[in-house]
């Protein structure tokens, strides 16, 4: 079975003073799906990580990491998913730099 792909957006880890890493989880419904992280200090992002391709019909991990933070800045970001049956935003999460 073929669908929009599902995605949850989790918690970041590994959190400094000035990088992250940015976790959530994919399933892709069986198509190939373009998937990243939008990131910013508000919910208009304004920064993503590269896109990357996965495939499948299960639950995957899917992180990135990202640097060039500002230190004790609070960060807004969520996963975004493509597949060729459109397009799935995460919920927004926080964290905030040492």
């Amino acid at each position: 079975m073929t669908g929009f792909p599902v995605v949850t957006t989790n918690p970041a880890t590994n959190v400094t003073a000035s990088s992250a890493r940015l976790n959530g989880t994919l399933d892709p419904h069986g198509l190939s799906t373009t998937v990243y992280f939008e990131y910013g200090t508000t919910t208009s992002y304004g920064s993503r990580t590269p896109n990357q391709i996965k495939t499948g019909n299960n639950y995957q991990n899917f992180f990135a990491g990202i640097s060039g933070l500002t230190a004790g800045t609070t960060y807004q970001f969520r996963i975004v998913a493509t597949n060729s049956v459109g397009t799935r935003y995460g919920s927004d999460k926080t964290f905030t730099t040492q």
